[in-house]
């Protein structure tokens, strides 16, 4: 297998995930009470599962773009920077729905902790299955490169 080739595999093998997710995932809770005719909802927000598909597939996309444009050990270098990117681009999908509602005080106070803790296991995993994908990449596969001899 080429290295492009397994590069291209481990970047969308999640979002493939994350489609069966979406796909899974059960509708979004609504009242009991019907809302009145002409009555509009004040708070949209999406689901966390296509939230993060989008986030995902902004990166995704960044990420096969930069491996068609540079050589293989100069896209390693980008690829470790694809977590922090992630981490990234979920918070600024976040910030316009919590700004529109002028809720970010609320927002830092009540789950700023949370928020943390989120982003710090976003960075974790990303990174974990980074190393993952290049032990796999370097111990188990008979991967060919041009730029690695």
């Amino acid at each position: 297998m080429r290295a492009q080739t397994f590069y291209t595999i481990a970047i969308l093998l999640p979002a493939a995930a994350l489609v069966a997710t979406l796909a899974l995932a059960a509708p979004p809770d609504r009242p009991e009470v019907p809302m009145p005719a002409g009555a509009t909802e004040t708070w949209v927000y999406p689901r966390f599962a296509v939230r993060e598909l989008v986030a995902y597939g902004l990166v995704a996309a960044w990420l096969l773009w930069e491996l068609r444009r540079r050589t293989l050990p100069a896209f390693a270098r980008v690829l470790w920077w694809a977590p922090v990117a992630l981490v990234t681009v979920n918070v600024f999908l976040l910030f316009p729905f919590v700004l529109v509602h002028g809720a970010l005080r609320e927002l830092f106070a009540n789950d700023g902790g949370r928020i943390a803790l989120r982003l710090i296991v976003r960075l974790a995993v990303g990174y974990a299955y980074l190393g993952l994908a290049e032990f796999v990449r370097k111990n188990l596969l008979e991967v060919e490169s041009a730029g690695e001899a």
